[in-house]
């Protein structure tokens, strides 16, 4: 299956990873290289990176207008596969993938939707939290879900330690995602309960 992969920071890398091993990623969306530090040093994202250490072809628009859709259609891509982007995608956009959109998110949806979710199950002392596979839909966070990963809380985690294990996890999930809905047997099912939102923190 042809998949183009949306991300930007380290979280994303292990999913990237595992998507070039099990599909063929046709190219990677990452937003354009920043300025950081004192001296305002232009750096690239993690994912741009990976993706150049992969030999993967980088799109990098400033916006999602019609030249970067047209650098996306001529890719091909059957589907798309998002992490940690931080952007909102558009409905044409979206129509330029026959077999829809991914996103991989990191809480148990529809707990926690929105920009910093794992240092909000942190902050609100949940018992669990976990990773969720969703459709991309085009209001935030609310697509159905594909499948989901649990995590345990103890209460002692930090954020960044949080986010390398859902960033693992999240990687394995997708991957296994991404092979059911190349083999049609991929079950999606609607979120339930009453949904929570987090800002960006």
């Amino acid at each position: 299956m042809r998949v183009l992969f949306a991300g930007s920071p380290e979280m994303a890398v292990p999913s990237l990873e595992a998507a070039a091993r099990s599909h063929r990623v046709v190219g990677v969306l990452t937003n354009p290289d920043r300025g950081s530090g004192r001296g305002r040093k232009t750096e690239e994202s993690p994912v741009k990176a990976a993706a150049k250490r992969l030999g993967l072809p980088v799109l990098q628009p400033e916006k999602l207008d019609a030249a970067a859709r047209l650098a996306v259609q001529n890719l091909a891509p059957d589907i798309l596969a998002v992490v940690a982007y931080g952007r909102i995608f558009g409905p044409r956009f979206l129509a330029l993938f026959p077999r829809g959109g991914l996103n991989v998110h990191p809480s148990l949806l529809p707990r926690h939707r929105g920009p910093s979710p794992i240092q909000s199950a942190i902050l609100a002392r949940d018992p669990e939290t976990g990773v969720t596979v969703q459709r991309l839909a085009l209001e935030m966070d609310s697509g159905d879900i594909l499948g989901v990963e649990r995590i345990p809380l103890s209460g002692r985690e930090n954020a960044d330690d949080l986010s390398e294990v859902a960033a693992l996890l999240g990687a394995d999930l997708l991957s296994r995602v991404l092979d059911e809905i190349e083999a049609g047997t991929a079950v999606a099912r609607a979120q339930e309960g009453e949904p929570s939102y987090c800002k960006l923190i």
